[in-house]
């Protein structure tokens, strides 16, 4: 797995030929959009295996997490239909799914108006939060509720999935679930309250219950006059507790969203890594796989990018998930 001293090994690379080749050294891509289609299109074919060895409870939450990447998809999606984007532009960008093919990704970008998207779409969680968003706000509703709307259908799902697992499998998994939907909550509270400055009661409905944000936590930082103090109640709960360089001592206009987005995510591989290696055999190992995985795919295709673009590797590290600070030590 590429982490550690083999993810530093990979960005070190500077040709980016030899880097696809030192990741998939079977494989020649023309392009880094091929290499990044190759890497989810691994990454969902893995998913689809696990439920063969798993029991139904655990099975049925497994199933669940592709639909990230359908989610994913579908942000692309609603983007070019409300920008009227050239269908060539936009195929290029989407992960590679079962049944979503040329067809229906075309009809979707025609789509005459967001309603007639929707409609498109199959019946599920994420077609469920859509069709909300559109009665609640109608439809010239801003991109950003009809995205939150779709991040948290797909959480509320994952979530409503952990809930009936067994006490056992639900104890080994919660952290890892719980602490992406928290992350969803932290930054839907910086970028809709305190970068877009929408009303806290536009935002409230977005909450996904069962998380370690409950929602009397998540309105008290909606109602927060301070990033910071709403930043404060996510510790333990979103983040770790702050580092002194980042303390809550700082200035609201001194907030930096990326720099509390990077503490929710190392938080979020931290958790993925002790249920994957302390679970051994049970469904912890699983999730944290799961996870940990995730975290590769993000990776790789951040330092694909940043080998593309020609961007310095100590540049690259500090977008790692989690972040490396500098480099690694090696022979």
């Amino acid at each position: 797995m590429a982490e550690g001293d083999r993810l530093d090994s990979l960005i070190r690379i500077r040709n980016l030929q030899e880097f696809m080749r030192a990741v998939f050294p079977e494989r020649e891509f023309r392009e880094t959009t091929d290499f990044q289609r190759q890497l989810i299109e691994e990454l969902a074919r893995e998913f689809s295996g696990f439920p063969g060895h798993l029991d139904r409870g655990q099975k049925h939450l497994i199933d669940w997490m592709p639909a990230r990447l359908e989610a994913e998809n579908i942000k692309v999606l609603l983007r070019a239909c409300i920008t009227k984007t050239p269908l060539e532009e936009v195929t290029e960008h989407l992960a590679p799914l079962p049944g979503q093919t040329p067809a229906v990704v075309e009809s979707l970008v025609r789509a005459p108006s967001l309603t007639d998207f929707v409609m498109l779409l199959p019946f599920g969680p994420l077609r469920k939060g859509l069709e909300k968003a559109l009665r609640d706000y109608g439809e010239d509703v801003r991109p950003f509720f009809l995205e939150a709307a779709l991040d948290s259908g797909y959480l509320q799902e994952l979530v409503a999935r952990l809930m009936v697992l067994s006490p056992r499998d639900r104890q080994e998994a919660e952290a890892v679930i719980c602490q992406e939907a928290d992350i969803f909550h932290l930054m839907l509270v910086l970028r809709g309250r305190f970068n877009y400055g929408l009303a806290a009661d536009r935002l409230l409905p977005f909450h996904v219950p069962g998380t370690r944000i409950p929602c009397v936590v998540f309105a008290a930082m909606l109602g927060d006059h301070d990033p910071w103090i709403a930043v404060g109640r996510a510790v333990m709960r979103a983040i770790d507790p702050l580092p002194l360089e980042g303390g809550l001592s700082e200035s609201s206009s001194a907030i930096q969203m990326p720099f509390i987005e990077d503490l929710a995510w190392r938080r979020y591989g931290r958790l993925a890594n002790t249920a994957f290696r302390r679970s051994h055999m049970g469904f912890g190992a699983v999730v944290g796989y799961a996870a940990v995985r995730r975290l590769e795919v993000a990776n790789l295709i951040t330092v694909s990018e940043g080998i593309r673009t020609g961007i310095a590797e100590d540049v690259i590290r500090a977008r790692m998930i989690p972040r490396m600070d500098r480099e690694a030590p090696h022979v």
